[in-house]
């Protein structure tokens, strides 16, 4: 009997996530995820046509050979005529994989006509149908993806008509301070598949898409009015204005959590929303070091939008300012900071940025300087294998998504004549030869995990996130080395998310063949049953333990369980339709959005700069 790592005492709902086995021709010893059909793997949201263009083959216990073609779609006729036939190649072995047994692939890379295409095989073993889904190959391809999931945000807009979706929602949103003062606490965005409004999330979304903003500013034509980015990221920043007071972001609607968890309808059916400030604190006071990064968003967007409302601007500029003098103080080896000294490596992260946006301002020396300081404390935590640390006792090892890399980076850009650029790169270069022998786990390229014991996993523990992450990380190290081999694995994280993974499916709304069940309110909405947002990106796939474990809404008492499924297994749900309670794999986040675009935007830059392989 197995045990469960949960109480099921009060569960409402069990669905369990089954092993897929069955296959189009038996499996190998230790193979423990097959294909139903035999179906080339591939990058759904398509390929750069200078970039790595690859499909992958699973044979199972059995051998392939044979070659493969891709055809033209847009020119394709029906038998009898001949498909339009524009490149053959010859399948390669791959060795033997736990996903898939025998793995084959289908490389492409020097075909670089545009257009939309599929592939066909051409097996002696078998006459098994095996074409992949279509894909195109296009200029801007990582560019135009990193679009699609800036659009994503504008959908999730609160306190506002969001027209073909819902009326105006949430349009009471208060929070009462502690002398009877009513705040209007309206706007922001829904962060996630609820309708909570969470300020650390929304900061990634804000320093994303100002980023994507600033990294093809010369490419937006007009600019006499507001650019469609730096408007969203305005609607989330004017939410953060009206709730920051004594220094803090109060998480207005993120707690109690019964207020975000509990209700199923559509956004504007929700009763009005009325918490305490003592509510907002209680369950999630900020530190400061997330404060401070928040603060460094806000400078960052009240530097670009200026031009269009400065009002907005030089509320930004005023809270990042008053921000970074209190985080400026913080000493974490003092009791009275205690709590800060678990979270230095962000402290520092945010204070880095700030002082990046404020010194672009005005080019104010005292910023320069500061950021030097920041750039030395983060180099600092840094150990010789490349991994960072949050903190100064080095107890606690980062290589999830976070803005360290992004920070260091940014002051390199700004100041090309420091002293401290080499160590800059080297802290860079250390990072990035930590985490190539991770991307070599499969044939996906997949960026893995080493656990406690050092042995390493095929899933990383924060799924698509990390992988935007590692995209922007691995990319920049492309431009920094001029190593086209860094692109490549930085590419291959991208394209996971839109297809070329376990389940072949894309994990990005409205690219490529979508899963059929989501984690998100919007289900309940008329005509959006299908739990399709265009351009959201979920959580992805978690690894499977070898034991019981849950991805459902414990809170809600409806589990989604993983049966026992074996260590490394890709768990996703996709046995549904419209609504999941699967949150852990199928949801919507804002902070997935957020990296994807970021990683997506740095592979785009390094692309160009590189040029052909």
């Amino acid at each position: 009997m197995k045990v469960l790592l949960f109480d099921l005492s009060e569960a409402k709902t069990i669905r369990k996530i089954r092993q897929k086995t069955e296959s189009w021709s038996p499996i190998a010893k230790d193979q423990i995820i097959a294909q139903e059909l035999l179906r080339p793997i591939l990058s759904h949201g398509g390929y750069a046509p200078d970039g790595a263009k690859r499909a992958v083959i699973w044979a199972n216990s059995g051998k392939l050979s044979g070659t493969f073609e891709l055809i033209d779609v847009t020119t394709n006729k029906q038998p009898p005529a001949l498909p339009s036939v524009v490149y053959t190649g010859k399948l390669e072995e791959a060795g033997s994989h736990i996903w898939g047994g025998n793995n084959y692939v289908a490389d492409f890379s020097d075909f670089k006509q545009e257009g939309l295409f599929w592939m066909r095989l051409e097996l002696e073993e078998t006459d098994q149908v095996a074409e992949s889904y279509v894909f195109r190959i296009g200029k801007s391809l990582y560019l135009n993806l990193a679009k699609k999931a800036a659009k994503w945000f504008s959908y999730q807009r609160c306190g506002c008509e969001v027209p073909g979706w819902y009326k105006a929602c949430h349009t009471e949103d208060v929070i009462i301070r502690e002398n009877g003062e009513r705040v209007d606490a309206t706007g922001g965005w829904h962060d996630a598949g609820d309708y909570g409004k969470w300020i650390g999330a929304g900061t990634t979304g804000v320093l994303a898409l100002t980023t994507l903003e600033e990294a093809f500013a010369d490419e937006a034509g007009d600019r006499s009015q507001i650019p469609a980015f730096i408007d969203e990221a305005a609607w989330e920043a004017r939410y953060f204005c009206k709730v920051y007071w004594d220094g803090i972001f109060h998480q207005a609607f993120a707690p109690p959590l019964e207020n975000v968890c509990l209700f199923l309808g559509p956004p504007d059916k929700e009763p009005p929303r009325v918490l305490t400030e003592a509510q907002c604190l209680e369950y999630n006071t900020p530190t400061i070091a997330t404060t401070v990064l928040t603060g460094a968003s806000l400078a960052k967007l009240g530097r670009l939008i200026l031009p269009y409302d400065k009002a907005l601007a030089d509320r930004c500029i005023s809270i990042s300012k008053e921000i970074q003098a209190i985080a400026a103080k913080v000493d974490p080896s003092k009791p009275a900071y205690q709590k800060e000294a678990g979270s230095y490596l962000t402290l520092q992260t945010g204070l880095l940025l700030s002082d990046v946006a404020l010194y672009r301002m005005g080019k104010e020396q005292k910023y320069r300087e500061n950021a030097e300081k920041s750039v030395r404390e983060i180099l600092g935590l840094q150990d010789k294998e490349g991994f960072f640390y949050e903190d100064k006792a080095r107890s606690s090892a980062q290589m999830r998504y976070h803005f360290y890399l992004v920070s260091l980076y940014e002051f390199l850009k700004q100041h090309p004549d420091s002293p401290l650029n080499p160590d800059i790169k080297d802290a860079f270069g250390r990072w990035a030869s930590t985490m190539e022998p991770l991307a070599k786990l499969s044939n996906f390229g997949q960026v893995g995990t080493k656990t406690a014991d050092g042995s390493m996993r095929n899933m990383t523990p924060s799924a698509n996130r990390d992988l935007g992450c590692f995209a922007w990380g691995m990319a920049t190290a492309a431009m920094l080395f001029e190593e086209p081999k860094y692109l490549e694995i930085a590419e291959r994280q991208i394209q996971w998310i839109v297809g070329f993974n376990p389940a072949n499916v894309s994990m990005m709304a409205g690219v490529g063949r979508f899963v059929e069940c989501t984690h998100h309110r919007y289900c309940f909405i008329e005509g959006h049953e299908d739990g399709v947002v265009p351009g959201g990106v979920l959580n992805g796939m978690a690894g499977g333990t070898g034991k019981v474990f849950q991805i459902g809404d414990v809170r809600t008492g409806h589990f989604v369980v993983s049966d026992g499924l074996p260590v490394d297994y890709p768990v996703f749900d996709t046995d549904g339709w419209g609504w999941s309670y699967a949150h852990s794999t199928t949801e919507y986040w804002t902070i997935n959005n957020a990296w994807f675009i970021m990683g997506a935007v740095q592979v785009e830059k390094a692309m160009r700069k590189i040029g052909n392989r």
